[in-house]
């Protein structure tokens, strides 16, 4: 049995996007479970759109990912990817070979004569008319400082059939596909046939892609038959789309790995989510760590419909991924959180302990971190924001909180049972329910609602800012 080679072949002209790292998923998730090996190549042929900035981010995304590689150029000790501006020769060695064996040809037509062609034609393809010109009529093109491009000669009859991992049997008429562009006038290969000859050098096992390539697929197994290279077997998955039907793009919100970093999405539960879209594991079974999907990864349970991607439900599995992380790991990243929106102290380690036991108390409220800085505002600063849906405090309630501050004052332990105890004891008093005191004195200090036992958040917040809130007229 052949070995199982696969590969993730962004273009560096922008962000990865949702629908490309679920193809990076996809693939190395296959690649894993089949003991095969998964290869990263930047596709940058492109050479106007192409930047180091989004090849850097590439990388970025795919490493915050846990996506890792197993081959390429070494580079400081690992592995980069390979690089298609960095592969030219390999292009044109096959280009010389092509035209060699006659099967391309250069095609001398300027675009404005391309284009005048199409709109007489209603759009049709390339005519074909630079296939047979003799040397004469080559050579009088090039005194005539005439550049070229290289054509692909593609059959005039017949059809070209594969059958497809995730659509099953397909066919494409040959006399739909016209004499297509491999080597434009600059020397540089388009991207049908840059990566046809590098997924035939790399002996790719599998291509699994978006099928917005489909089109490309007839035209690329061609040339695999051509170039005497071995054809992959090809799966084109369907779009992610949004809530409206549409391809998921900015205006759904988050459209990039990136942006669920920037928002403290768990890469865990982003991939975990993204093995979801397009993929069945056969249960009901949801939540997945990466070790796990390996073990059930297969190519059969690969879906034919376009799957919707649900904000919600990525919320939820990131719930489900937080409650897996340790108090260790939450506060580290709640910290970080808390530090960039200025409501902690840079590197003070007792508040840091202090919001490891706050979190402590919050158990698993909040599905991410992101959620948590209005309520944890609370503990460590004065600009905190107030719930908008809480009830207002009146003026009665008011003084009852002004003379339960009296009480708290004078306790000897400032800790949950004594503070539980003179809440208690003061609503006897009162001859009215525990609870009159509980909720005023929650959102007097905290400005929230609900969460964690009222006495332990007195607690946690420390006798000097809860006496000073419950005596505040701004408190209300």
């Amino acid at each position: 049995m052949a070995s199982i080679r696969v590969r993730f072949a962004p273009s560096p002209t922008g962000t990865l996007h949702v629908g490309g790292a679920r193809t990076a998923l996809f693939n190395w998730l296959y690649a894993r479970a089949q003991g095969g090996t998964f290869v990263l190549r930047i596709e940058d042929t492109d050479r106007e759109r192409s930047t180091a900035e989004s090849h850097a981010q590439i990388l970025r995304s795919m490493r915050w990912m846990g996506l890792d590689w197993d081959e390429g150029p070494e580079a400081g000790g690992a592995f980069g990817p390979y690089v298609q501006s960095e592969r030219k020769a390999f292009y044109d060695e096959q280009a010389r070979a092509l035209l060699e064996a006659g099967d391309a040809y250069r095609c001398y037509c300027t675009p404005e004569e391309l284009e005048d062609r199409r709109s007489s034609q209603s759009g049709a393809g390339y005519d074909g008319r630079c296939r047979e010109l003799s040397a004469a009529q080559r050579k009088a093109f090039e005194d005539g400082d005439r550049t070229s491009v290289l054509r692909i000669r593609m059959p005039d009859e017949g059809a070209i059939k594969w059958t497809d991992i995730v659509h099953g049997d397909l066919s494409f008429d040959c006399e739909v596909l016209d004499d297509w562009v491999a080597v434009k006038s600059d020397g540089y290969p388009t991207y049908n046939f840059a990566v046809v000859v590098d997924d035939g050098l790399m002996e790719i096992s599998h291509v699994l892609r978006g099928d917005d390539h489909l089109s490309n697929t007839p035209r690329q197994i061609h040339l695999f038959k051509t170039l005497g290279f071995r054809i992959p077997k090809f799966g084109h998955m369907p779009m992610i789309l949004g809530s409206d039907g549409k391809r998921l793009s900015k205006r759904h919100g988050a459209a990039s790995v990136e942006d669920f970093r920037d928002a403290h999405f768990l890469p865990e539960a982003l991939v975990n989510y993204l093995a979801l879209l397009g993929w069945s594991p056969g249960t009901d079974e949801e939540f997945f760590q990466a070790d796990s999907l390996i073990k059930k990864f297969s190519l059969k349970r690969l879906n034919k419909s376009a799957a919707v991607f649900d904000p919600a439900k990525l919320a939820h599995i990131n719930g489900e991924h937080m409650k897996a992380r340790s108090l260790d790991e939450k506060t580290v990243m709640a910290w970080e959180i808390l530090e960039a929106a200025g409501v902690v102290p840079a590197g003070d380690a007792a508040e840091r302990a202090r919001l490891a036991s706050i979190l402590g108390l919050m158990g698993n409220r909040f599905s991410h971190l992101a959620d948590s800085v209005p309520h944890l505002s609370a503990y460590f600063s004065e600009d905190y924001p107030i719930d908008p849906e809480a009830d207002s405090l009146d003026t009665v309630v008011a003084e009852r909180l002004t003379a339960l501050a009296g009480r708290f004052e004078i306790l000897e332990n400032f800790d949950a049972e004594g503070l539980e105890a003179a809440l208690r004891a003061y609503a006897e008093e009162l001859g009215i329910k525990a609870g009159e005191l509980i909720h005023p004195a929650r959102f007097a200090t905290t400005g929230q609602k609900v969460g964690p036992s009222v006495f332990d958040s007195l607690a946690a917040l420390g006798k000097e800012r809860v006496l000073r809130r419950l005596r505040s007229p701004g408190a209300a």
